[in-house]
């Protein structure tokens, strides 16, 4: 039975950290990634996603992990997206459970492997999917958004497509983009 308590919760709590993120980035345009204002900033975020994740948890511990039939389908990728932005360690501690949503059909696949891809590179292995890149500015100054280590490249697009995922192209050695047509 859908909840609109939870619902409205769900759906402030992704309002909340849509805000938190606007207010970073414009720290980080103003002042820069490497500036003392963006190191607090970065603080503040933890801080906010800390706060965001106890409240998740409060509302699982209440009413279950939130189904797309108790909150809704965007209530219920709010969940899973407050958990993205969880630590490393709150990540790793809930991969069993991200893979039985997965399973039963609870979470679309390219959540899923977005989930393991960071779960398993924060453990210091490979990526699965491809999900994961880093920008990266190179001497030139040129910035580039690099392809973070991957198993298995020459599977990647099939493994991509597996997960609902539109195919990478590699237009040469540590740079990326998406394709934007098939």
């Amino acid at each position: 039975m859908a909840s609109p308590v939870l619902a409205a919760t769900l759906d402030s709590l992704s309002a909340a950290d849509w805000q938190d993120r606007q207010v970073i980035f414009a720290v980080f345009r103003q002042h820069g990634f490497a500036s003392t204002a963006a190191d607090t900033a970065n603080r503040w975020l933890l801080r906010q996603d800390a706060a965001r994740l106890a409240a998740l948890q409060q509302l699982e511990r209440r009413h279950g992990w939130p189904a797309v039939t108790q909150a809704g389908a965007e209530a219920a990728r709010t969940a899973f997206l407050l958990l993205q932005h969880a630590p490393d360690s709150v990540q790793v501690r809930y991969l069993a459970r991200v893979a039985a949503l997965y399973k039963a059909k609870r979470l679309p696949p390219s959540d899923y492997a977005t989930y393991l891809d960071r779960a398993l590179l924060n453990q210091g292995q490979r990526q699965q999917y491809g999900t994961q890149s880093a920008r990266v500015v190179r001497p030139s100054g040129e910035t580039v958004d690099s392809l973070l280590p991957t198993a298995e490249f020459f599977g990647l697009d099939k493994r991509r497509r597996a997960m609902k995922l539109e195919p990478l192209q590699q237009l040469r050695p540590g740079t990326m983009y998406f394709k934007t047509k098939p």
